[in-house]
């Protein structure tokens, strides 16, 4: 490798180790022609000589910045000439692995910049999924699927800009993490996003309101494989519990069956949900449960 490029490769690691946070993905933007696999053979060796020198988070901040272009290296950064939803598409991710998916470092982030959040950002983030995942190692694709499963939870609760496609941001991180974690390499991983999405779905806006019940009573039956009540009691009874309403909201099949199923529902998460432990989920189910009956009996 020539000395001169490996010499501007540690340069732009240098930069990126010393700006301020949250510029990564603007430094990174502004030097496209050193974007190749030879920087990611120099970052990846800067980063093994901070580890081995103990320094663990600064290795961690450079493999993080690895793992999201390594598989990205053939997609365009922004610049002036090209599209800046990628880079703040990049910027989200990063950050959202920095912090560990803190609201308070991502929401802020989102915030400043809802404009970009259309229509044309969803395409692009469902793009550059099936772009990366497909070219991923295998642990690398499990680790992006629950780095954007984590996105994806963050901007399902965020409270600010266009609800819809707030959804269907999420909808896409989720389903898109679902093509590459399993129950059986990660269980909870796999259970926790068929959960989010079975809530994603209820809540969307876009699509037929059938299919999207369908399809969330389907995310809430799979994740119980895995959300035993004997292992996870919690999440068992909350998951019953979204159940119920969404077979209450139900159109296919019988009414008075999909109502019994509902009350069944929130029977079983009332075993969990007691007043003296969880009063507050004791009270809501509560209030779903006399709904449904309210229902049945009209």
């Amino acid at each position: 490798m020539d000395e001169k490029r490996v010499q501007a490769y540690i340069d732009l690691i240098n930069a990126l180790l010393s700006c301020p946070n949250g510029k990564e993905p603007e430094i990174l933007s502004a030097h496209p022609d050193l974007l190749d696999a030879g920087f990611i053979d120099v970052m990846e060796q800067v980063a093994e000589g901070f580890t081995a020198e103990g320094d663990e988070n600064t290795a961690k901040f450079l493999n993080s910045i690895i793992t999201l272009l390594a598989e990205s290296i053939d997609l365009p950064l922004s610049d002036d000439d090209t599209n800046p939803q990628f880079e703040f598409l990049m910027e989200l991710l990063f950050v959202t692995e920095e912090s560990e998916a803190n609201p308070n470092a991502v929401y802020p982030l989102l915030q400043k910049n809802l404009e970009l959040l259309d229509d044309n950002f969803v395409e692009l983030f469902k793009q550059w999924m099936n772009d990366t995942f497909t070219q991923a190692e295998s642990e690398d694709a499990e680790n992006l699927a629950i780095l954007t499963s984590a996105f994806s939870s963050l901007i399902q609760e965020f409270p600010i800009g266009d609800r819809g496609i707030n959804m269907e941001i999420a909808i896409a991180g989720y389903e898109n993490g679902m093509k590459i974690l399993s129950p059986e390499s990660f269980p909870q991983e796999w259970a926790a996003t068929l959960y989010n999405l079975g809530n994603a779905y209820g809540d969307r806006v876009t699509q037929s309101h059938q299919d999207n019940i369908e399809a969330a009573i389907d995310c809430y039956q799979k994740a119980l494989k895995v959300y035993q009540k004997e292992q996870f009691p919690l999440e068992w009874a909350m998951t019953q519990n979204n159940l119920g309403n969404t077979f209450r909201e139900r159109v296919l099949g019988e009414k008075t069956e999909n109502l019994n199923t509902a009350i069944a529902c929130f029977h079983a998460a009332l075993q969990i949900h007691t007043r003296d432990k969880f009063p507050s989920e004791w009270e809501i189910t509560q209030n779903n449960l006399a709904t449904a009956y309210k229902e049945k009996e009209n």
